[in-house]
């Protein structure tokens, strides 16, 4: 009996014996010798901290945030892994790390990634997540690498797209910014998701939360008691990683809010910093470079849903709102200061 959950032109059916199956000890050798030729699909991971694929496998045995998944031909030599990493929310994972066995080109360049066996990893994958109640995979990979072409084989989307900044500590000590940022308290939630929400497409939000606060810090700056920056970063063993969020009415003092940022971020005199840049902020890029930010890579944000949004309203709604003349998709509207001029 064969099976294949994405008619992917050119894919082969595999049998079930062939499907992606959860880590489990006796591919310990296997994860190891994959590792050394994988690659990592989650640049702030990739860049701030060491990654050990098999570390988090074995994480992976008492349900940890690394779920890790292994494909393996039993007719054949191919075999790969995936692993990925579960954010805060539970509803989005993105993918951290894909070892397989290469394919060698014919042209003696550098060796390839194999189709084979990264096609039904991610088709896996998908589904794997998708039992899960998880509801979209994330994946960032190089404009230029081979990777792009073969997630959107498998049915994976460009988001948006993103620079990534490089900035050397050597330059960062130097910096004496005339403004102070102050960390964030949990008050500010609010102010930070409607400054997210105000500048982040919609299309993107439904993909990627507010940075995770779990992982790293968030600092702030406020102008006549509004949200004026925010600033998420990440101190990692190798290196740290900064995103930026600015209002556009802050525009004027865009170049003392990242001199301040990058103040905060500076705390190990050895690592650099990374500042990921996305193209919907394309006015950033200016500022990053008089900061002394060089660029390191660009890259496409691709994403493959594992449910179908719509707007379609719930026909339970719909019986509840058509008796007050109330659209279902109408916004709601916070209606206590109404309450207060009563």
């Amino acid at each position: 009996m064969s099976y294949c959950s994405l008619a992917l032109p050119g894919c082969d059916c595999y049998t079930l014996d062939d499907m992606i199956r959860p880590f489990n000890l006796r591919d310990l050798a296997l994860i190891r010798r994959l590792s050394e030729q994988g690659v990592s699909l989650h640049t702030e991971l990739a860049l701030t901290n060491q990654l050990n694929p098999l570390r988090g496998a074995l994480f992976s045995l008492v349900g940890g945030e690394f779920p890790t998944f292994v494909w393996k031909l039993e007719k054949g030599s191919a075999a790969g892994f995936i692993q990925l990493n579960v954010e805060e929310d539970e509803r989005h994972a993105r993918i951290l790390y894909v070892g397989s066995d290469t394919a060698v080109s014919t042209n003696d360049r550098s060796p390839q990634i194999n189709e084979d066996v990264w096609l039904p990893l991610l088709d896996q994958a998908v589904v794997e997540i998708g039992r899960r109640g998880i509801h979209s995979l994330v994946a960032e990979v190089s404009e230029i690498g081979p990777e792009l072409p073969v997630l959107r084989r498998a049915g994976f989307a460009v988001y948006t797209r993103q620079n990534i900044w490089r900035l050397e500590t050597a330059v960062a000590s130097e910096q004496q910014p005339p403004i102070e940022l102050s960390p964030r308290r949990p008050v500010d939630d609010w102010d930070i998701q409607l400054l997210y929400g105000n500048m982040v497409p919609r299309l993107v939000q439904l993909v990627e939360p507010v940075p995770p606060l779990q992982r790293g810090e968030g600092w702030l700056l406020r102008e006549n008691g509004e949200l004026a920056a925010f600033a998420y970063i990440h101190k990692g063993s190798e290196a740290t990683w900064m995103r930026l969020f600015i209002h556009p009415n802050a525009h004027a003092q865009v170049d003392d809010i990242i001199a301040a940022s990058v103040q905060v971020a500076d705390g190990k005199a050895s690592q650099p910093i990374y500042c990921c840049v996305r193209r919907y902020q394309s006015w950033l890029q200016g500022p990053m470079e008089r900061a002394g930010f060089v660029a390191w890579g660009s890259q496409a944000v691709m994403v493959k849903h594992t449910v179908h949004y719509s707007t379609k309203p719930m026909p339970e709604l719909t019986a509840v709102l058509d008796p007050q003349h109330i659209p279902a998709s109408a916004p709601m509207v916070r209606q206590y200061k109404q309450k207060e001029n009563l």
